[in-house]
């Protein structure tokens, strides 16, 4: 079937269209060189002669019922007398080492962020491994460079990329969720890299830098910006007092009776819960615990007042009931409480900046189901640079235009 009314779909700057054939699962355009526009070389700009005359195809866009549309379009050959350099002239807005128009490859690239790499690429007629080129080809000439300029707040944290302790590291700005920098692995050296793409002006505009208290990333902050001030994340601090929960828990049920193993058995998560995040039903089983375990009701009773620290509005204030806390914690009988009585003492001062800039590392720690989506949709990670640029589309919430 020959259709004439669609031409304008297939305008391409000195080229015309010389037929479109569209039928059921295959359409076909073939496109002629426009013999009045100038051949210019693609360096220079200046006028360049032609040598020979090349037919190749290129795959665009789905059209109708025709899930597969092949452009047919001579490739001129030429040698710029002015710079002296041989070029071969495509149709703007095809991508030759692709074999492919932008716009196809684009619209590859959004539906990559909805479906997997194979369903996009099933849809589209197309080999996965063809599907994973094209979309980190647009990512990586379509996504801005990371604007290291004007940073005040920094977020880090590492992630679990692949099983077997696969980590990589993250930083992202504070203020508006862009992702700067991805290294692989979790040690000094993973975060080392992001602060040697600092310039001292930028470095020195830095306030302020929550993480976790992964002693490798504290060293390396406090090298680079001595003069920073580091904030222990509050919800890397409640999920460590949860393990001192849960090794009590453990240690009480190896100590209990057979009738009291039968009540603490599957009360980890009820201890960790919030009051206002459980059930009547559960509400009634911890309290059933509770009411026959002196030293989890301790432990418990003391993680609930943990809680309470951030509500405070006063560094000062903050301050003295963190002291009173330890206070309460070193009192107890339990060498794990003693314990992580005695970090936070050291971490005082990583604990109370808080209370001056307020940042948790909650923003980045939301990349860790967002991550799990994509290395799904990714079809398994093997290639951490395109790992970052599709964390660093999400973070900018960047969608190609064309």
């Amino acid at each position: 079937m020959y259709v004439h009314g669609i031409r304008r779909l297939f305008q391409f700057p000195g080229y015309t269209v010389e037929k479109v054939s569209v039928g059921v699962g295959i359409g076909q355009v073939t496109l002629r060189r426009d013999g009045r526009v100038r051949l210019a070389c693609s360096s220079c700009g200046a006028t360049m002669a032609q040598n020979r005359e090349v037919i190749q195809t290129a795959r665009d866009l789905p059209l109708g019922l025709a899930g597969v549309v092949v452009l047919t379009y001579p490739a001129i050959q030429g040698r710029c007398r002015a710079c002296g350099k041989t070029v071969t002239i495509h149709p703007p807005g095809i991508e030759p080492n692709a074999r492919a128009t932008r716009r196809l490859m684009h619209f590859l690239c959004r539906l990559a962020r909805a479906m997997t790499l194979s369903d996009a690429a099933e849809l589209l007629g197309i080999a996965p491994a063809t599907a994973y080129r094209w979309d980190r080809a647009v990512l990586k000439a379509g996504l801005p460079p990371p604007k290291l300029d004007g940073l005040r707040i920094l977020l880090i944290d590492e992630k679990m990329v692949r099983r077997r302790h696969g980590y990589v590291t993250l930083v992202m700005n504070g203020e508006n969720g862009e992702l700067l920098y991805m290294a692989e692995g979790k040690k000094k050296a993973s975060l080392d890299g992001f602060f040697a793409m600092l310039s001292a002006e930028q470095a020195a505009g830095v306030v302020a830098v929550a993480m976790d208290r992964a002693g490798a990333y504290y060293e390396v902050v406090k090298a680079r910006l001595p003069n920073v001030d580091v904030v222990f994340d509050k919800f890397h601090l409640v999920k460590n007092y949860n393990d001192v929960i849960d090794t009590v828990r453990r240690i009480e049920w190896r100590r209990a009776k057979a009738a009291d193993k039968a009540v603490i058995k599957g009360q980890r998560y009820n201890l960790f819960r919030r009051p206002e995040h459980r059930s009547e039903e559960q509400t009634r089983s911890l309290e059933a615990l509770l009411a026959i375990n002196k030293n989890l009701s301790t432990v418990h009773l003391l993680g609930e007042q943990l809680a309470q620290l951030w509500t405070y509005k006063s560094r000062g204030w903050a301050s003295r009931y963190l002291d009173q806390w330890i206070g309460w914690a070193r009192e107890s009988a339990l060498a794990p409480l003693h314990r992580f009585a005695q970090s936070l003492r050291k971490a005082r001062e990583e604990i109370l900046n808080y209370f001056k800039h307020r940042i948790t590392t909650a923003r980045l720690e939301g990349f860790n189901n967002l991550i799990s989506r994509i290395v799904h949709r990714a079809c398994g990670v093997k290639d951490l640079d395109y790992l970052f640029l599709k964390l660093r589309q999400e973070s900018l919430n960047w969608i190609p235009q064309k």
